[in-house]
């Protein structure tokens, strides 16, 4: 899986591999992507999402899961975002990141409760 978002430690986005307990920096850049991570909780309104509200996506062939706000960032327009290049559901999507250590770690560190 891969995460765009803030690591456990510090603020500022960056894209990550997920490996069990591990985020090892990714080489996946913008342009690798059919989408961009930093637009996905954007409603098309004049306010994006509350903190906590996710927007799933499927692009292409990846699933998306896009958070906003992040474990350690607490500026606006953060957010946190997982995916697969894959067609699965977005509860199945849920699944996986729940059950990866590292992820879920991220997910029990936001300051306030991820509305699935």
């Amino acid at each position: 899986m891969n995460y765009f978002g803030t690591n456990l430690d510090y603020a500022g986005h960056y894209f990550f591999e997920t490996d069990d307990d591990i985020l090892r920096s990714s080489k996946i850049s913008f342009k690798d992507i059919p989408f961009n991570p930093e637009y996905l909780t954007e409603t098309g309104g004049k306010y994006g999402l509350y903190r906590g509200e996710i927007r799933w996506h499927s692009i292409e062939d990846y699933t998306i899961c896009a958070i906003e706000g992040s474990c350690k960032d607490n500026r606006p327009d953060s957010h946190s975002v997982f995916w697969v290049k894959e067609k699965i559901s977005f509860d199945e999507l849920k699944q996986l990141i729940l059950s990866t250590p590292i992820c879920a770690k991220i997910i029990n560190q936001m300051p306030f409760e991820v509305k699935w």
